[in-house]
Parts: C-alpha cells; sequence; structure tokens
C-alpha cells in the first residue's frame, strides 16, 4: 500500500543518471520521505514495480530510456499510472514542457534547482496525492460495512482474472447471501439489520487476512470474497471459516434452525479442476486480453451465483461448489 503524508513516510524515487544530482536531491528530500533512487529508466521501471513511490523525479534526458519513455511506461500500467511525476531538466523551453505535460507530467523543475524549491514542490504533489487517494478509497468503499463494493469488485476481479490467466494461478470468488435476512428484519428492524450486516462484514475480514483478498459488499444482504492464488480446496476451507467466524459473532435470529445467524456460500474456482483449466489459452485466449479475462470473470460469477442458489434450496446454512463454465458469446 503506498505510504502517505499521514505516515510521514512518503515514498519518492529519483531517476537520474547523475549520481550527484541525486545526492542533492536525496538531502533535500530527507525530512519529506523515504528516498530511493535508479541510475537509468529500465531500474526505475523495476523499483516502482516492486512497491510503488508516492511521488517520482525523473531526468528528462538520459541515455537509453529517457524520462518521457519512462512515464509512459509508467502510464501503461494500473498499478503506477497516477503517481505523480515531476520532471528535473536542464531544458526548460516550451516544447519540452508542452510534451512532458501531454504525457502525463504533474510539474517541472529546471536545472540548477534550489533545493527547498524542489522539497517544496514534492510537497505540494504528496498532498494533492493523499486527496485523491482519499476519494478513490471513498468511490470504492461500502458507506455501510466499510468493505469493497460492488464497484471495487467488479475491477478487481477483473484485474485478478487477468493475472490468473496470464501467469496459470488458480483463482476463487465466494458469493454469501445472509440466511433469512427479510425475516431477520421483520423481526429486529432495519437497526439491527445493518449491525448484522457489518458483524458479516467483519467476519468475512476477519477469515480473509491475506493483504490480495478482497471482501466486498455484492448488494444487500449478499457479500463476495476474491481469492487470488487459491484453487477449490483453499477457497471451501475459507468459506467454512467464514462461516464459523459469523457464527461466532453470536447474533440472536429466531427465524433461524439454529437460533443464530447464519449465511450461504457459492463457490467458483477457475483452477486446474476446471474443465477449461487446460483450454483456456485457446478458449480464454490466454494472453489475458480484456475480453478474454471477461468472459472468466463472467463465468466464475455465475458459477458461484449457480453455487449459492443450490446452497440456499437445499437448506440454507452450507458452502456448495459450482462448475466453471466457460462463457460463450
Amino acid at each position: 500500500m503506498p505510504h502517505t503524508l499521514e505516515t510521514d513516510r512518503a515514498n519518492l524515487l529519483i531517476v537520474d543518471d547523475d549520481v550527484t544530482v541525486i545526492q542533492v536531491l536525496a538531502k533535500a528530500l530527507a525530512g519529506v520521505g523515504s528516498v530511493r533512487y535508479a541510475l537509468n529508466g529500465a531500474d526505475a521501471l523495476r523499483l516502482a514495480e516492486s512497491d510503488p513511490p508516492d511521488v517520482v523525479l525523473l531526468d528528462a534526458h538520459m541515455p537509453g530510456m529517457s524520462g518521457f519513455e519512462v512515464l509512459e511506461a509508467m502510464r501503461s500500467k494500473s498499478t503506477l499510472e497516477d503517481i505523480p511525476a515531476i520532471f528535473i531538466t536542464s531544458d526548460s523551453s516550451q516544447g519540452m514542457e508542452e510534451e512532458g505535460l501531454a504525457k502525463g507530467a504533474a510539474d517541472f523543475i529546471a536545472k540548477p534547482f534550489h533545493p527547498a524549491i524542489v522539497a517544496a514542490r514534492v510537497k505540494t504533489q504528496l498532498r494533492l496525492k493523499l486527496a485523491l487517494d482519499k476519494l478513490r478509497q471513498l468511490s470504492s468503499t461500502d458507506a455501510l460495512t466499510g468493505v469493497a463494493n460492488r464497484r471495487a469488485l467488479d475491477e478487481t476481479l477483473l484485474q485478478e482474472c487477468k493475472r490468473a490467466q496470464r501467469s496459470k494461478n488458480p483463482l476463487s470468488l465466494l458469493l454469501l447471501d445472509v440466511d433469512h435476512f427479510k425475516t431477520f428484519n421483520d423481526t429486529y428492524g432495519h437497526g439491527a439489520g445493518d449491525k448484522a450486516l457489518v458483524a458479516v462484514a467483519n467476519a468475512m475480514l476477519e477469515a480473509t487476512n491475506r493483504p490480495a483478498d478482497l471482501v466486498a459488499r455484492y448488494g444487500g444482504e449478499e457479500f463476495s470474497v476474491v481469492l487470488p492464488g487459491t484453487g477449490e480446496s483453499g477457497a471451501l476451507a475459507v468459506a467454512t471459516k467464514l462461516a464459523q467466524k459469523i457464527r461466532e459473532k453470536q447474533v440472536p435470529h429466531s427465524g433461524s434452525l439454529s437460533g443464530l445467524l447464519t449465511v450461504s456460500i457459492g463457490i467458483a474456482s477457475f483452477d486446474p479442476n476446471s474443465s477449461e483449466w487446460d483450454e483456456s489459452t485457446e478458449s480464454f485466449r490466454g494472453n489475458a486480453s480484456g475480453a478474454a479475462a471477461h468472459d472468466v470473470a463472467s463465468a466464475l460469477l455465475e458459477a458461484a451465483d449457480q453455487a449459492l442458489y443450490s446452497a440456499k434450496q437445499t437448506g440454507r446454512s452450507k458452502a456448495v461448489l459450482g462448475q466453471l463454465h466457460r462463457a460463450t458469446s
């Protein structure tokens, strides 16, 4: 997760082929955050991908890969596309700034520079980034439960489908429905219903503690969990743990056979047990194109939904494994 000004440890990346310039910039920014550096564009991209910086300072002219090319490469990657980039350049011409701004540069600082000015401009970009990060978080968070919302689920599932196809790693999806929730609301009131949904969300977060796992509110009393790198057996284990965590919340429900709030869960997995796994290169066009990833995401959602329906029709308070089918056009 990117660092922020709130932690006073902003993550800064300096990219310049001149070691002296790097030393001066690092000294100027020592009080702003943690500083890393790269002497060329390839190393800069490697460092940025391994731990995305909050701000990058780029020398416009470097041997091999120029600063402009580094920025273009960053803008092509979803994890790096929104990182502010400040060009440090000895060419302060209008044409240079126009080109840089067109490619997405946030600011320009001409050489020779004043260290205090550099620090001030970096702090400005950090404040802007922090504000944008907060807006993005609000736009992807369910207001009631604090977990991800449907928009964030759709975006994450699509990205994980691309990654699963590209790396041939398994991917699972859980869909969860609170049992007899209408009866719960009718009996205890909507305020208690809201508290119950929060309890369910918290239990799900407790059951999924890996950074890559995503818990989201699917809509109403339905939730979902995206489990990267997880096949059928692992997904079933998570579903079992999740159901247990919810029971441990001890939320009374007179409309339930157990007298407690319970859930039904549908599971779908894209893994070696899937009939499409060996065919994924052809059937899902394993280059992880957008259309192919949408096919996998749709197939996972449909299979999990059908499994959830089966769980509800056969007694509720259980988890059912679904069968993944290739989407047809």
